[in-house]
């Protein structure tokens, strides 16, 4: 009989004087020796419950990702002064489904190596093979389920995910003090501010940088659109010679088209589409090259709307109002601006604010004029208005804030120490008004 350590002869194993182990059917545990065949199943029972859950979290972590901020939780800040930065929460979540996926993936690991020490490393490596197959594809089919059903997925598991968030917070600690100690939070909070980045700044345009970083995400297309009566547009009843003289006038690439009134924009005219078509004569039907109009909400953010800008591939957008009228246009190089700075080219005038100084204390200035150059050239604090001005940018909405309605010529407001008398104004607007500083 062929001596092997394979054997079950008893003989066979002593035959030769040669002892062989016999394979172990048991394991131990704190000191407490228990079968296999006892915890095998409970094994695999606890690995199939904990990838559940990891699918679970993954799906959730997919469906909020795709839904955007707007129904993240995460976005929002609990009340009090201990709330949880957002980052730390979504870390600490993402940190307890890995957790969970590396223990279920350990625990398998430990299964197959029990069976394998029993004889089936056959069955076991193909067996091992089809589970991390099947578990790509099931997380893989779980995140797209998720993120393209992540509207109806949401509200379904909305107060589950509270209650995860609850879970994670005792790991939130830890991340924090190691994000302190490498420098990459700050222990003010979740958000950068911008006297924190001001601090940091070592020159005037460094400082002016940062703070445009720093605001882009508040800021509104209402805050950094070009306002209605600052908008060149062509009528779409203009013939094809008329509208080159305007385009040469205008100096603009692209320009929007209304019919009857800037309330009703029928597309964007692209310059460059108009260039085959130049030797034309007049009769020619420059309408059918009009590209079509985004119109946005006054309160769209800029962040938001630079990505629409990029997936639909267009540099303009018509800013509406509550009423659907049009309040002013918004370009590419507008958003750009509210980062960099006032971005000039070939075409841009250099603008300075037109005003008049009388005395020492004695300005006169065109309505138009915005409150922050009024700031600059008065000496006072960018914030000096704040409290006042509303969402007004000029003058004459910061007096239209002031007065609660339209004032008339000779009409005097009062603010601290600054005192603003309407020089010139008819029914539509404030034309130019005359500033006392105390």
């Amino acid at each position: 009989m062929k001596e092997t350590e394979d054997s079950d002869d008893p003989l066979a194993r002593t035959r030769t004087g040669i002892h062989f182990p016999r394979k172990s059917t048991q394991t131990t545990l704190a000191g407490v020796i228990i079968p296999i065949d006892f915890l095998a199943p409970y094994d695999f029972i606890l690995v199939i419950f904990l990838l559940s859950i990891s699918l679970f979290l993954s799906g959730i972590r997919a469906a909020y990702a795709a839904s955007g901020a707007m129904e993240n939780p995460w976005e929002r800040k609990a009340e009090g002064d201990n709330h949880l930065p957002t980052r730390i929460q979504q870390l600490a979540l993402s940190l307890v489904q890995r957790g969970l996926t590396l223990f279920a993936l350990l625990l398998a690991a430990r299964l197959a190596w029990l069976h394998m020490q029993a004889g089936s490393v056959e069955t076991v490596r193909w067996a091992v093979l089809a589970f991390l197959v099947i578990w790509i594809w099931l997380d893989a089919m779980v995140r797209y389920n998720s993120a393209r059903k992540a509207q109806e997925f949401i509200p379904k598991i909305s107060g589950l995910t509270q209650v995860l968030i609850k879970i994670c917070k005792p790991l939130t600690q830890p991340i924090m003090k190691l994000g302190y100690s490498f420098g990459v939070l700050t222990p003010h909070g979740a958000e950068i501010t911008t006297e924190m980045l001001e601090a940091k700044a070592e020159s005037e345009e460094e400082t002016d940088l940062l703070r445009g970083l720093a605001n882009f995400r508040q800021t509104n297309a209402r805050k950094a659109m070009q306002a209605r009566v600052q908008v060149t547009a062509f009528d779409i009843e203009l013939d094809f010679h008329e509208l080159m003289d305007r385009i040469n006038k205008s100096g603009y690439s692209r320009v929007p088209v209304y019919r009857d009134d800037l309330d009703h924009i029928e597309g964007i005219l692209n310059v460059k589409d108009l260039l085959p078509h130049i030797h034309l004569d007049e009769h020619f039907n420059w309408q059918k090259l009009l590209r079509p109009v985004y119109f946005i909400p006054e309160s769209k953010r800029l962040d938001d709307l630079m990505k629409d800008f990029q997936n639909r591939r267009v540099h303009m957008a018509i800013v509406v109002d509550e009423y659907g009228g049009t309040s002013g246009l918004i370009t590419l190089e507008d958003i750009i601006e509210e980062i960099f700075g006032d971005i000039n080219d070939e075409y841009d005038e250099e603008e300075e604010v037109n005003y008049t100084q009388v005395d020492e204390h004695t300005y006169v200035f065109e309505g138009r004029v915005l409150i922050n150059d009024l700031c600059r050239i008065l000496n006072l604090e960018t914030d000096y208005f704040d409290e006042v001005r509303g969402n007004s940018e000029s003058l004459a909405g910061l007096l239209l804030e002031l007065f609660s309605r339209l004032p008339r010529t000779g009409e005097i407001a009062t603010h601290r120490e600054v005192t603003f008398k309407v020089q010139s104004a008819d029914k539509k607007r404030i034309k130019k008004v005359r500033v006392l500083v105390s």
